[in-house]
């Protein structure tokens, strides 16, 4: 899928609790999978489509309506960046769900739930619910004047002790997008001496955070972060 269709994806998904009850449709089914398993080939995890949740959906029904499918995100335990890989590529397949009008969730609990779905050496990380949402899509692929949820300032994102590039002030407005585990937003960005880094507190959730406030950056600026906290972006 192409990034800039990922990048316009940014403006549309939202967090969606309440579902259709409606089975998704084998070509999306597949297109899904095709990117999971593309991912998991050049990430070294192993995340997984469960198309009927089976059991899993009856926990989920505590927090969601109508979970039909979830996506497993998991990896080797011994992967020192395995929570920062499952946000990174995990909000990549949310990005391109929302492109096939899909809508999704991050699920930070339940993760014992998914213990049958993991081999002996592998953790779950976390899991994403995914499906046709109660309320629809928005049409919308334009930068919006405001997010559509409570966000912090990018101010309160972005530290520098030089003047930052126009580039990074506009990347960062990708970052406000970004979702987090009970919206805590604590990924900071540091621009000192003409070098970008992103990081955040130590904890297995933050660290899927900042996995998925990199790639909303590295959409809107295009580069790559190297992995870990801090990690240093190198423009393209």
């Amino acid at each position: 899928m192409e990034k800039k269709d990922l990048y316009n994806a940014i403006w549309k998904r939202k967090s969606v609790r309440k579902y259709l009850d409606k089975q998704i449709e084998k070509s999306k089914v597949d297109a899904v999978r095709e990117s999971i398993s593309s991912l998991n080939e050049i990430s070294g995890l192993t995340m997984e489509f469960i198309e009927d949740g089976g059991s899993f959906r009856s926990v989920l029904a505590l927090m969601f309506k109508n979970v039909r499918s979830v996506i497993v995100l998991k990896g080797k335990t011994d992967d020192p960046y395995l929570y920062e890989k499952c946000g990174y590529y995990g909000e990549q397949i949310v990005l391109e769900a929302t492109v096939l009008g899909l809508g999704t969730c991050w699920v930070m609990a339940f993760n014992k739930k998914c213990d049958s779905l993991k081999g002996a050496d592998e953790t779950v990380a976390c899991t994403i619910t995914v499906g046709y949402g109660a309320e629809g899509m928005s049409e919308s692929t334009k930068v919006p004047l405001a997010p559509h949820r409570k966000t912090r300032s990018i101010s309160d994102f972005l530290n520098g002790n030089t003047k930052v590039p126009e580039w990074v002030t506009s990347a960062m407005k990708a970052v406000q997008f970004a979702p987090s585990a009970r919206n805590s937003q604590k990924v900071r960005f540091d621009h000192a001496d003409g070098k970008l880094s992103a990081k955040i507190p130590d904890g297995r959730m933050n660290m899927i955070d900042l996995g998925i406030a990199k790639f909303h950056f590295e959409l809107a600026a295009g580069g790559v972060f190297e992995l870990g906290s801090p990690g240093e972006f190198r423009k393209n």
